[in-house]
């Protein structure tokens, strides 16, 4: 008992422990991915914000170019004189330098603004031609002809936007490139390809100073892509070129490399893309490390726990095993000793000793009775072995009295006297065996000669039988009738002819035996309700009663078999016994 109480309780502990170690981890591993999910939302929410800003910003400088009446008559100046020509370049530099500034007060970004002519434009012949990546240290509007990036890649791109700016990396500068046609209301002729591209050139360490480019884990990633896929910015872990296309999704989980990573994707204006990748395994670490002390303070405590439970165990089952052994050792409950109960302190242990003694008790106590009844039972057999010789003594008794009447010719003493010994016999010989209705009709016969004798009353007393019933066949139990007409006969004490009538009848297997009198009667509702053992004013006499007629018909006949009163139409009183012929196995 002790082992297997000991094994139960560490193996309890062991499994609340693993599975709460399980929930937590769980639970932390969920909390900790929500957490970083939320902040790489949060910063990719505040970067979307300042890249809004920026390329709001940014719009503005193409956007006004458009109406911009100076810049255009700059445009359209076309002259063979190059001293005209040169005035409308320096106009348009002085025009355009405002949107330099402009550039600085709403961005606060310094970096450098290029605007390629259009060949087409005549004054672009008195402009040079250079790249994006001289003057850079010229942090001031430079306005080139777009002869030498006419057939660059990110000239086309941005030239085929049209309406929209295109977003590239300088890698020679390394600065990243705000590129937009531009437009003008004034250029005449009109042009589809319109005046040119506006450029604007800000340093990589400018841009992402004002952005929030921190790391959430040692190997989370950040990009920052335009929508050509093209990685402007990335911090972090080497992403494979095959898996560029996967991080504009939406998805919040990446498979890469047979690595798991959480994904938080962003677009600005379907312009540019800014992504963070965080592996699991980085979740993974700061969990682990996060539940290591959690998991030596859970061995710690379940060694402690188990030396807990080892001490418990033997000072709860020790008690209990030397119980169960004194418990063993009981012989006779008779000859035990109580005082060796007395000696547990445990508060368990003493209402279980205590129930025992109880126990002890009511079994000693059951012991006596048993060893009374016995004793009563060998008592009883010896009475009726007696009983057995008195009937036999007072039958002859009762013979010779009636001998002794006839031989001095006193026939109605020896009628008397010859009706007492049939009444005995009948009354003493097999009392709980069931009597062809004849016999309980004559023993009824023999009780009315024998009244009749000290009272002048004349009792009438008629049997009738329907549905072409035997008497002879119907068998009910002693003394069923007898008492019932004995009723009619003393209730009646006045009366000087008292007629009684006993009908037989038989209703779908159920007999009906009806016993009527012309008495005074009784209420018949009362009479029913002192059967039904309730509340009633009724003046019962002792003896052997109608209850004990009906109670005996229920225990003879458990499915149907009662007793009740009734009034016939005539204002006779009724009692009426139903019993089934078929609860005994009568037919």
């Amino acid at each position: 008992m002790r082992k297997k109480m000991f094994l139960t309780l560490c193996l309890s502990i062991s499994a609340i422990l693993l599975l709460s170690y399980c929930l937590i981890y769980v639970t932390f591993r969920s909390l900790l991915r929500n957490e970083i999910q939320e902040k790489q939302q949060y910063i990719l929410d505040f970067n979307e914000t300042v890249f809004t800003n920026y390329i709001d910003s940014f719009n503005l400088i193409p956007f006004q170019l458009v109406d911009n009446h100076e810049i255009g008559s700059a445009l359209n100046t076309s002259s063979s004189n190059y001293l005209d020509m040169f005035r409308a370049r320096e106009a348009l530099k002085k025009e355009f330098n405002k949107y330099l500034k402009l550039l600085v007060f709403t961005s606060n970004l310094d970096g450098r603004l290029i605007l390629y002519l259009n060949k087409n434009i005549p004054l672009s012949a008195y402009c040079d031609s250079a790249s994006l990546s001289k003057d850079v240290s010229l942090k001031s509007i430079q306005i080139y002809a777009d002869t030498k990036v006419k057939d660059e890649k990110w000239y086309q791109r941005a030239a085929s936007h049209k309406y929209s700016p295109y977003f590239f990396l300088n890698e020679s500068t390394n600065e990243i490139c705000f590129a937009k046609c531009a437009q003008s209301y004034y250029l005449y002729p009109p042009s589809a390809e319109g005046i040119g591209l506006v450029v604007i050139s800000i340093p990589t360490a400018s841009i992402l100073e004002k952005l929030m480019m921190k790391s959430i884990t040692p190997n989370s990633s950040i990009i920052l892509m335009n929508e050509y896929h093209e990685i402007l910015y990335q911090h972090g872990s080497t992403v494979p070129a095959d898996a560029v296309t996967l991080f504009s999704s939406q998805s919040s989980e990446l498979l890469l490399d047979g690595h798991k990573y959480l994904v938080n994707t962003a677009s600005v204006k379907n312009n540019l893309y800014l992504t963070f990748l965080t592996p699991y395994s980085d979740i993974e670490t700061v969990i682990r490390s996060s539940l290591r002390p959690y998991i030596a303070f859970s061995l710690i405590t379940f060694v402690v726990l188990i030396l807990i439970l080892y001490v418990l165990s033997r000072k709860i089952t020790a008690p209990i095993i030397s119980f169960a052994d004194l418990l063993s050792k009981i012989e006779d409950t008779r000859t035990f000793n109580p005082e060796l109960l007395t000696h547990y302190k445990d508060a368990e242990l003493v209402r279980l000793c205590n129930s025992f003694q109880n126990l002890i008790s009511r079994e000693n106590s059951l012991i006596a009775r048993i060893d009374e009844e016995n004793k009563a039972k060998r008592a009883a057999v010896l009475h009726a072995l007696q009983a057995q010789i008195n009937p036999h003594f007072l039958y002859n008794a009762l013979d010779v009295v009636s001998w002794m009447a006839l031989s001095k010719r006193e026939d109605a003493i020896a009628d008397v006297v010859s009706s007492i010994s049939n009444m005995m016999h009948y009354s003493i010989s097999h009392p709980d065996a069931l009597v062809a209705l004849p016999s309980e009709l004559d023993n009824i016969q023999e009780f009315i000669r024998i009244f009749q004798l000290e009272r002048p009353t004349k009792i009438y007393l008629t049997i009738s039988s329907k549905n072409d019933l035997n008497p002879a066949d119907i068998k009910i139990p002693k003394f069923t009738l007898q008492p019932l007409v004995e009723n009619a006969v003393l209730h009646n004490p006045d009366k000087s002819c008292l007629h009684i009538e006993i009908e037989i009848a038989l209703r779908s297997n159920l007999l009906s035996i009806s016993v009527i009198d012309d008495g005074i009667g009784a209420d018949p509702q009362k009479l029913n309700a002192y059967l039904n053992y309730e509340e009633t004013d009724l003046a019962v006499s002792n003896g052997f009663g109608i209850r004990n007629v009906n109670e005996r018909l229920q225990m003879h006949y458990p499915e149907i078999g009662s007793l009740s009163y009734s009034k016939s139409p005539s204002g006779r009183l009724t009692a009426t016994l139903i019993i089934s012929l078929e609860s005994n196995g009568e037919k």
